[in-house]
């Protein structure tokens, strides 16, 4: 067997003339090379004659008993049979003759960190049949993925059969945070599109989809203690655009708390985590129209009708927000296992805090003072949200936030979170360095390059737009090696002020989520522009065979 880098120029490509099997004329060659993200190794046989045939007629096999790999088996079948035309059959392995098995070794990978061993996989092929074994099951999933990538497409569907060259690819991921974030909150997408969003993130291989959940325009988890949050604060009769003309189209929906368990039990079968997001103590105008005490004036006040930054926020000197705010996370950490809980922190403005009563006399209580760019009510703020951490902490969840809680736009540390605290830096690259100098974990989600709805990069035309995301290192410059360590990975987001239905998310979301996959999952080592564009065309046809509005992009 001979090892090539996955960067040579060497393919696995071989041009085979068979005998249809099932009544199938075309035959279709597989290619590890046009996959993304690109696999670390890729090895072929030497010489490439001893394929691996998958038609109809292959069978799917897991270790008997095995229930997370008997439904990967029936994931990969479904997924197969969908570009075959006809479905295949899964089987527990030993009981007959199987053309791709599935297997954990936990042995695979030894040596790796904790995070790549799991997430590794190894796929082997030869004339007697594919094998894809993972350190986990997280990494068979992968796997399967890559493995399904790998095969060319039809331009239209129809029944066809695959040919899979001898070798092996190995692979594992370079961050452990690779995620997607998908805003509910200002409108709300059904059951079924979250579900979508989740199987185009398990093609990617990302692990975390965070489930941006309470807005100022909308309340969307059912809580069972506060039932007010969704009978009133998941509904707005309109909306007002740019020019404050209200639109009158009513928004509303809610998750209940047995369809929120679906998605985080269907994410879960793809190796992905749901991390959801209650964002406060900003952004909750919705939960003040549903309970006007946790507010500092008492109200009234209405779902917001308009997008922005509103400056009625949670009360927090109130003992009964505290209350509330714990109450809520109970009833969330109740349906979401994810170790991480997102609780936002973001674009909270202090002015209502500055002339309340209840706050001011926390402040005192608190001994809390102006330090430089941090005022009393900053500091109010990160007294808040560190009581929050450690409620978290207390049932084993880690909290994160948005980079608001410690930095500003004009890079002041400005709050002092408890150090548990994982700080997603948004507003630029720099955000994230000073989280990670300041000895935070943190994230990389920088407005001008992940977030998928920023209206000025979705102008950006061709390889402009998809260098917008691949041009930007996950370790932002500047940081020592330690540093370094604390960034724990990057995410791209979608806000949906001015997204409203399935097809322009798709078309926000791809291709650059293809692009951000690459820098999450590779070894940065290993980046090439011109070789991650033809992979992109690849991935491009991949999109168009399963009718997905992917955005087109003219490409050198």
């Amino acid at each position: 067997m001979r090892f090539r880098h996955v960067l040579s120029s060497v393919t696995l490509m071989v041009t085979l003339v068979l005998f249809s099997a099932c009544d199938q004329k075309e035959v279709l060659t597989g290619d590890f090379s046009l996959v993304s993200p690109l696999p670390r190794m890729i090895a072929s046989d030497e010489p490439i004659d001893s394929p691996m045939v998958i038609s109809c007629r292959t069978f799917i096999g897991y270790p008997e008993g095995n229930d997370a790999l008997r439904d990967a088996a029936e994931m990969l079948a479904q997924q197969l049979g969908y570009i075959l035309g006809t479905p295949l059959r899964t089987v527990p392995s030993g009981k007959r003759s199987t053309g791709i098995r599935l297997r954990i070794d936990p042995e695979l990978g030894a040596g790796l960190a904790d995070f790549q061993q799991k997430e590794c996989y190894r796929i082997m092929s030869d004339a007697d049949g594919i094998s894809i074994g993972g350190g986990s099951i997280l990494g068979v999933l992968h796997g399967i993925q890559t493995l399904v990538k790998a095969l060319l497409f039809p331009d239209a569907a129809g029944r066809c059969r695959f040919v899979l060259p001898a070798g092996t690819v190995f692979d594992y991921p370079e961050f452990p945070y690779r995620a997607f974030m998908l805003d509910c909150g200002r409108h709300f997408f059904p059951v079924e599109d979250v579900k979508h969003v989740i199987d185009i993130l398990a093609l990617h291989n990302l692990n975390y989809f965070h489930w941006h959940l309470s807005e100022d325009q909308g309340w969307r988890l059912e809580i069972k203690k506060y039932p007010r949050l969704t009978e009133v604060g998941s509904y707005r009769p309109g909306t007002r655009d740019p020019q404050d003309v209200l639109d009158g189209i009513p928004v509303s929906g809610f998750y209940t708390q047995d369809e929120a368990r679906e998605i985080v039990r269907y994410a879960a079968e793809r190796g992905i985590t749901v991390i959801p997001e209650i964002d406060l103590p900003g952004h909750t105008t919705a939960a003040l129209a549903a309970y006007p005490s946790l507010g500092c004036t008492g109200g009234p006040y209405e779902v917001a009708n308009r997008y922005g930054v509103l400056d009625d926020v949670l009360c927090v000197g109130k003992d009964e927000t505290m209350t509330f705010v714990k109450d809520v996370l109970a009833e969330v950490m109740d349906i979401f296992p994810s170790e991480y809980i997102h609780l936002g922190g973001d674009e909270c403005p202090k002015v209502r805090w500055a002339e309340c009563p209840d706050c001011q006399r926390k402040i005192r209580e608190l001994g809390l003072r102006d330090n430089g760019n941090k005022t009393k009510e900053e500091l109010l703020q990160s007294w808040f949200t560190s009581e929050l951490e450690a409620y978290l902490a207390e049932h084993g969840r880690r909290m994160i936030c948005w980079n608001d809680v410690l930095c500003d736009w004009g890079d002041h540390v400005v709050g002092e979170p408890s150090k548990r605290t994982v700080i997603a830096g948004w507003m630029r690259p720099a955000s994230a360095a000073i989280a990670a100098r300041e000895g935070y974990d943190a994230i990389l989600c920088p407005v001008g390059h992940f977030y998928f709805s920023n209206a000025t990069n979705n102008k950006l035309e061709g390889l402009d737009l998809i260098r917008s995301v691949y041009d930007v290192s996950v370790i932002p410059e500047g940081l020592t090696h330690e540093e370094s360590r604390h960034i724990l990975g990057a995410e791209a987001c979608i806000w949906t002020e001015r997204v409203a239905d399935r097809s322009d998310l798709e078309w926000k979301l791809l291709p650059r989520l293809s692009t951000l996959a690459e820098l999450q999952w590779s070894d940065p080592a290993a980046h090439d522009l011109d070789a991650y564009l033809l992979r992109l065309r690849h991935m491009t046809d991949l999109y168009r065979f399963r009718g997905w509005n992917a955005r087109e992009l003219i490409l050198p």
